[in-house]
């Protein structure tokens, strides 16, 4: 794939994409933060075939799912490694009750907690799934920690959340 960076004075910046097929995808970073993609059936075109707007916030969150976020699509060697440890790795979702001893803890300070062999890939709060919180982002009622690891460490945790662990 080519990628070219070039300066839009007044503007921000402009990134353009040509994949394998001669397409191209350009993308107009802002300085406000507005960013605007724009979809080339073949390089040479003037005409974008598509546009789309997204916000900063918005674009990170497509980021998060390009980088495989909630789906990371496996080569055939991994798959192959990943049937043969599926039976000891589990993905849970952990609801945090109301008398929870990680609710009000920090980001950072519930990490901590989780044993060796899990950890956490997100977290519900309401409707939003965060891959991505800050450390000093708080745990709060209601929430739903999504951990992967081993059987024994997610009860482990689970336990924790429940307040009959460490």
């Amino acid at each position: 794939m080519e990628m070219n960076i070039s300066n839009l004075p007044g503007v921000g910046k402009k990134i353009t994409f040509i994949n394998g097929d001669d397409q191209m995808m350009a993308i107009i970073v802002h300085y406000t933060g507005k960013r605007e993609l724009y979809f080339f059936e073949h390089r040479d075109d003037d005409e974008a075939i598509f546009t789309f707007n997204l916000s900063s916030e918005e674009t990170k969150q497509i980021g998060a799912q390009l980088l495989g976020a909630t789906f990371n699509p496996l080569e055939s060697d991994k798959l192959e490694k990943l049937k043969m440890a599926r039976k000891d790795v589990i993905v849970e979702w952990i609801d945090i009750p109301k008398k929870s001893k990680v609710v009000g803890m920090m980001f950072y300070e519930v990490k901590k907690l989780v044993p060796q062999g899990g950890a956490i890939i997100g977290i519900f709060k309401g409707d939003d799934f965060i891959v991505d919180l800050a450390e000093d982002d708080q745990i709060e009622r209601g929430d739903t920690i999504m951990l992967v690891g081993k059987k024994d460490a997610v009860d482990e945790f689970e336990l924790i959340c429940e307040g009959k662990g460490q």
